[in-house]
């Protein structure tokens, strides 16, 4: 069945659409659009005060746009909504931003071409090779149904509460498949190749996946090769920190799909390094944009206050290194009978903390000459310290960097659990 049809918005999305349901027998109505345009379609830069032929609607407006426009159109034609298919275009929301309209007696759904499209040249092409992912009303499936026919296109019905899983995994077939291939890229660019000499691999791959689905999987994890695998590790330590966490990440996800069993110690690496260790670690980190974010103290019983404001203190940047004070510092500081912890133990406590990066054992009062050595990009400490007191604040701001002074959580302190201790 051929349809009157009308599109709101004719950026990439719905500019394809309008070509194509013209293409495919189906009768443009109108279209809106801020900018001018060619061709026999009537154009207005604003909702049109009646639907006039329209029997579908398309709102190919941004994800925000998409309630606002909803309430417009029924405000503006009220009971003249009755009967005309509504559908928005957006892959993570469901057709309940269209209920103003429904309300009004339309029919309305959910229509997402599920394609990656970047530029308007190539969007009718890739539209025209998707799925079309629907959810609505029983007429509005129907009428969703014979779009899709005449697209010579699929329409694959899910429910409202499956958007945002479906969306999340359209997400992840396209624009993390950009990232990873993006950080292959940057990978090779080092050893004078590029992204070109990736493509053969890729279209390889895809075909692989085309082929044998989840079953597609060649290299070093799917061999259980893991002496190569903690090679990768290491290279990717030492010249792309940033790049590692995924890595990993995958790495993980691929050994489950292997039926393999991902060593435990591989990749978790030792969080407590030596002055020299650390500074190649932190220029390898800053070389690749990252931002380093320190802080320093005793951390002797470690309690809520110190993980809350190590939390905080770690969102403030890509890694967070902590410098420990030794235990004759502690002793200097605190007096003989402190640290309760020893220097090594109380290391392997902040180590198991996600939030932690890297640990450093420094044997000064202060961390001033570590400071100077890693030049972190953020300079943070907690409790009653202002900017201005903190130790190592001239190095940082230097160099350009942030000085803060973080609360701690209230109620908690390691003398007062001492004392408590002690009392009982």
């Amino acid at each position: 069945m051929k349809y009157d049809f009308a599109v709101i918005g004719l950026g990439k999305v719905g500019s394809a659409m309008l070509a194509l349901l013209s293409r495919s027998g189906h009768s443009p109505s109108w279209a809106v659009s801020s900018k001018p345009g060619t061709g026999d379609t009537p154009r207005y830069t604003d909702i049109p005060p009646e639907p006039g032929r329209a029997q579908i609607v398309l709102l190919a407006v941004p994800d925000a746009a998409i309630e606002k426009t909803a309430r417009h159109l029924a405000a503006a034609w009220g009971s003249a909504c009755r009967g005309i298919v509504f559908y928005h275009l957006s892959g993570l929301h469901t057709s309940d931003l269209l209920d103003p309209l429904l309300k009004e007696g339309a029919e309305v759904g959910s229509l997402h071409p599920l394609q990656s499209i970047m530029d308007a040249d190539r969007a009718q092409t890739a539209i025209g090779e998707a799925y079309f992912i629907f959810e609505g009303s029983p007429k509005a499936q129907e009428v969703a149904s014979d779009l899709a026919r005449s697209l010579s296109s699929k329409l694959i019905t899910i429910s409202k509460q499956d958007k945002v899983v479906y969306h999340t995994a359209a997400a992840i077939a396209s624009n993390e498949l950009v990232a990873i291939a993006s950080q292959a890229s940057e990978l090779m660019e080092t050893v004078g190749l590029g992204m070109e000499h990736l493509i053969p691999l890729i279209r390889g791959t895809l075909a692989n996946v085309q082929a044998h689905g989840r079953s597609a999987l060649t290299g070093p994890v799917q061999r259980g090769d893991w002496s190569t695998v903690k090679a990768h590790i290491e290279a990717l330590i030492g010249k792309f920190p940033d790049i590692l966490p995924s890595y990993l990440a995958l790495g993980r996800y691929t050994a489950k799909l292997a039926s393999r069993t991902w060593a435990e110690d591989l990749g978790r690496g030792e969080k407590l390094l030596d002055r020299a260790a650390l500074k190649e670690r932190t220029t390898a980190m800053k070389r690749r944009g990252m931002k380093v974010v320190f802080t320093n103290g005793c951390f002797d019983i470690l309690h809520e206050g110190h993980v809350s404001y190590l939390r905080q203190a770690r969102g403030l940047g890509d890694a967070l290194v902590v410098g420990l004070n030794s235990d004759a510092s502690v002793k200097r500081l605190k007096g003989p009978e402190r640290p309760v912890n020893s220097e090594l133990s109380r290391a392997a406590v902040l180590s198991a903390l996600e939030c932690v990066d890297y640990v450093c054992i420094f044997g000064e009062d202060t961390p001033y000459e570590l400071i100077r050595e890693i030049l972190p990009d953020v300079l943070v400490k907690g409790g009653d310290w202002a900017p201005d007191r903190i130790v190592g604040a001239d190095i940082v701001k230097s160099h350009g960097g942030e000085v803060l002074s973080l609360p701690f959580k209230p109620g908690h302190s390691t003398t007062g659990i001492i004392e408590k201790i002690r009392s009982l």
